[in-house]
């Protein structure tokens, strides 16, 4: 089975442009266990719902709820607007760095497809693997 993502690419790039602005970064289990850096990266998680937040340490605060994080979540997938959904074919409660600066640049493809009118980071989640990329229109139902 495969899963569309959707994630609204303005507040994505705002929450990027934090991860790539700052110093310190958490880190992956794998980085910690090789004692390697963090690049900065969008965190995607899946727990109550599925989001992106930055790796920044200080994270980025909500401003609308300043005891909390800014979580960009995926079209269709916040529990507090959409209900709870669930959805093994993901997995439940993990987080998955999509690193920014290392030698894809996603960071450079999100502020030019910004730039260029595009309106979405659509991730393709597959059983063994995920694809990201941008597009300007939903091409999927959430």
């Amino acid at each position: 089975m495969t899963l569309h993502l959707y994630f609204d690419l303005a507040q994505t790039l705002q929450i990027a442009d934090h991860a790539v602005a700052v110093a310190e970064h958490k880190k992956t289990f794998t980085e910690r266990e090789d004692g390697t850096a963090c690049p900065g990266a969008l965190v995607w998680v899946h727990d109550q719902g599925v989001y992106l937040m930055s790796s920044g340490i200080p994270g980025l605060m909500n401003p609308h709820r300043p005891d909390r994080h800014l979580a960009v979540y995926a079209s269709g997938w916040n529990p507090d607007t959409d209900g709870y959904r669930h959805d093994w074919e993901i997995g439940d409660d993990f987080a998955e760095h999509l690193h920014l600066t290392t030698q894809d640049r996603l960071i450079d493809e999100l502020r030019t497809a910004h730039a260029s009118g595009h309106q979405w980071l659509h991730l393709t989640v597959y059983p063994d693997t995920y694809e990201v990329r941008t597009s300007r229109t939903r091409l999927h139902q959430s």
